[in-house]
């Protein structure tokens, strides 16, 4: 069976994210070692002198030996499969949004231990909710002043999902875009100053 190329990493969770769910979230690669720190009850900075690679774990390569072709073109399942295995990223959604916590969420992380991507060598990733796109195309530098917390918009892989975050943290409602009001939608999209 030939496979499919794609210009997604496959070491990237699936995006599910959606312009309905407007929530910035910063992709962070999270700590994490039952050895050097059983049941999260480690000493600080336990990261710093860990020797079992916190940062990742150990993940089976989709697909790998799971089916059999069939001459038919039909496939079946394999009996006893042989499991490939790669070294993965601990990723963590950290809510970046003044009303929680707030918006002091990405430094807490960073008290713990996560690290930025870019820390550990991988491309930056979007800020949108479940949107695991790497490298955004869009930086939107406006900055609110939210319950006595500042907030920038972030960095998006469409004008869209900036618009959104832009729209949350200035409090403004965001039409549905259901059926006649898809045009109302994309005028209020369009409208919205990111910059």
């Amino acid at each position: 069976m030939a496979e499919t190329k794609s210009k997604r990493n496959p070491a990237m969770p699936m995006s599910k994210g959606g312009l309905n769910r407007p929530m910035k979230m910063v992709k962070m690669i999270q700590a994490r070692c039952n050895v050097c720190n059983p049941r999260g009850q480690g000493r600080r900075g336990w990261w710093e002198s860990c020797e079992h690679d916190p940062y990742f774990h150990m993940q089976p390569k989709p697909g790998m030996g799971d089916f059999i072709e069939q001459e038919d073109g039909t496939y079946v399942q394999n009996p006893s499969p042989v499991r490939q295995f790669e070294k993965g990223p601990n990723w963590k959604q950290i809510a970046d949004d003044p009303k929680i916590s707030s918006g002091r969420m990405v430094q807490i992380q960073r008290e713990r231990g996560s690290k930025f991507p870019a820390e550990l060598g991988f491309p930056p990733v979007c800020d949108y909710f479940n949107c695991w796109e790497t490298n955004p195309k869009v930086e939107a530098r406006r900055v609110f002043d939210i319950e006595g917390a500042r907030a920038q918009v972030g960095r998006y892989h469409s004008r869209d999902e900036a618009a959104l975050i832009t729209l949350r943290f200035d409090e403004q409602p965001t039409y549905a875009g259901v059926d006649k009001d898809i045009a109302r939608r994309r005028s209020q999209m369009d409208a919205v100053n990111i910059q």
